[in-house]
């Protein structure tokens, strides 16, 4: 996990950033439903950004799970993340307000989907 903008944390969604190794496979752009993987057992649900922040003139890809209900510090961890459904593309708000609207709605998706 590494550093990111904090902009997540800012809108009440912290996120765990990957470092994407370059042959990485990644799903397109957009928001999933899954899990994350931690100590290679614990598996908590995410919702999982896949994209570059178009909303924020973003320009490099990146993958930032939000896990819910989870309040620990990961950096420097080792993490995997395992997509199990698509749920929207990648859209660029006008509003923050709207962004965070539907990001309430990607986390209230993933807890009916991710139990």
């Amino acid at each position: 996990m590494v550093r990111g903008a904090g902009r997540g944390r800012a809108l009440g969604f912290p996120t765990a950033n990957l470092a994407i190794e370059r042959d990485t496979a990644i799903p397109a752009d957009g928001v999933y439903a899954g899990r994350v993987v931690l100590d290679g057992d614990r598996r908590p649900p995410a919702a999982i950004s896949v994209g570059t922040n178009p909303t924020f003139e973003g320009k490099e890809r990146s993958v930032e799970p939000y896990i819910l209900d989870f309040d620990e510090d990961l950096y420097g961890d080792t993490i995997a993340v395992e997509f199990t459904q698509r749920l929207r593309g990648q859209e660029k708000y006008d509003r923050i307000e709207d962004l965070v609207a539907q990001m309430h709605k990607d986390v209230a998706t993933t807890r009916g989907l991710i139990r």
